[in-house]
């Protein structure tokens, strides 16, 4: 007979096996608990996971980031570009989370301009990159049509 068979081919856990999973149920309560409470983002995955607790008004503005570039191609244009991981090497949110950092030191998009550089060699190079956010004018869930946009960082090749 197995140690915690009682005769009915179910095995039993031990008390210390018991006690150390109650211990790390009661563990993760606490901690989604306080990040419900006073958790930030950085938490993660204990942390308030707000994108699911909020919505949006029906009327109002959405807005969306993104980046456009200038190519040695056609260096007086800006043109929107896919912020990707196939085009950039990293997402779009990746860029949202360091719009501070970016903004204050706008030489790291020369990054984005590299990574570019690698992952598509035959593409024309990127003498210029901006990040800019677009603010899209909602009424009654339905754009307008009206976009503003406000360039938050820029970068010039040098």
């Amino acid at each position: 007979m197995n140690q915690g068979d009682n005769g009915s081919g179910v095995l039993r856990l031990s008390r210390i096996g018991r006690a150390w999973r109650a211990a790390v149920v009661v563990a993760l309560i606490a901690l989604f608990c306080a990040g419900s409470l006073v958790g930030n983002d950085h938490w993660w995955p204990f942390s308030p996971w707000r994108m699911f607790a909020t919505s949006q008004a029906a009327t109002g503005s959405v807005w969306s980031t993104g980046i456009e570039v200038r190519t040695a191609d056609e260096p007086g244009e800006w043109v929107r570009a896919p912020l990707t991981p196939e085009n950039v090497g990293v997402n779009r949110a990746e860029v949202e989370g360091r719009i501070p950092q970016i903004e204050a030191d706008p030489a790291r998009l020369g990054t984005l301009a590299e990574s570019h550089a690698k992952l598509r060699p035959g593409a024309a190079a990127w003498i210029g990159l901006r990040v800019v956010r677009h603010k899209i004018v909602v009424v009654d869930r339905e754009p307008t049509g009206e976009v503003e946009t406000e360039v938050l960082a820029e970068w010039a090749a040098s």
